[in-house]
């Protein structure tokens, strides 16, 4: 259903619009996608509103969470008196402590791609340890359920090291019932030290998530 040369054409089951080719949906038209199917924009890909500045994009990187609690077990160190920017701290020589770090900048209809830990370790031989679990509460009547998402390669060293740990291949649809968080869990030994910057979140953005 097209010609030689044609920049969008329909091979089989697939409506292929090559670099350069343009879909136009008129006015009074409409595309519709029915429940149960699925619209993908590719990382790079995005669809943008002809009547305003917004896109839908994958890949966006947002710094999301700006409070932190410490978890059940005690070690990290938050709201210090400094003029200092960083989520948390964990002194020397502490064992599986706990952080918990609610994540905002989130829009009903955003997908959740990734995230990434961004930090640092002060080290000239101890051992230190950090995993980084991003979790979802879904809001439900008997309870909120609590549950994994997913988790980032466990950051093991033993000397000064830039944290900027990444998971990806995540697929995570925000819906209005769901809050996110991560749970981070160190372990370091005597003079040792994480300072914690952030958490970024990868997104692809929704079309929900725009007007939002």
């Amino acid at each position: 259903m097209a010609g030689a040369g044609a920049k969008v054409r329909i091979e089989g089951d697939q409506l292929i619009v090559e670099s350069g080719g343009i879909i136009t949906v008129k006015s009074g038209g409409t595309i519709q996608i029915e429940p149960g199917a699925t619209l993908i924009v590719t990382p790079a890909a995005s669809v943008e509103y002809k009547t305003g500045a917004q896109a839908i994009v994958a890949g966006v990187e947002r710094q999301a969470g700006a409070a932190a609690k410490i978890g059940a077990s005690a070690g990290w160190a938050v709201n210090e008196a400094d003029n200092l920017a960083y989520l948390a701290t964990l002194p020397a020589a502490q064992t599986a402590a706990t952080l918990v770090v609610p994540l905002t900048r989130l829009k009903v209809g955003d997908t959740i791609t990734g995230f990434r830990v961004v930090g640092q370790i002060a080290s000239v031989g101890g051992a230190v340890s950090l995993d980084a679990n991003l979790r979802s509460i879904t809001n439900a009547a008997s309870a909120p359920v609590d549950a994994s998402v997913g988790s980032i390669t466990q950051v093991a060293v033993t000397a000064n090291t830039a944290v900027d740990s990444t998971k990806t291949g995540l697929s995570v649809a925000v819906t209005a019932d769901m809050r996110f968080y991560v749970l981070l869990t160190a372990t370091n030994a005597a003079a040792t030290a994480i300072t914690l910057l952030g958490v970024t979140l990868i997104v692809t953005e929704g079309i929900i998530g725009l007007d939002a």
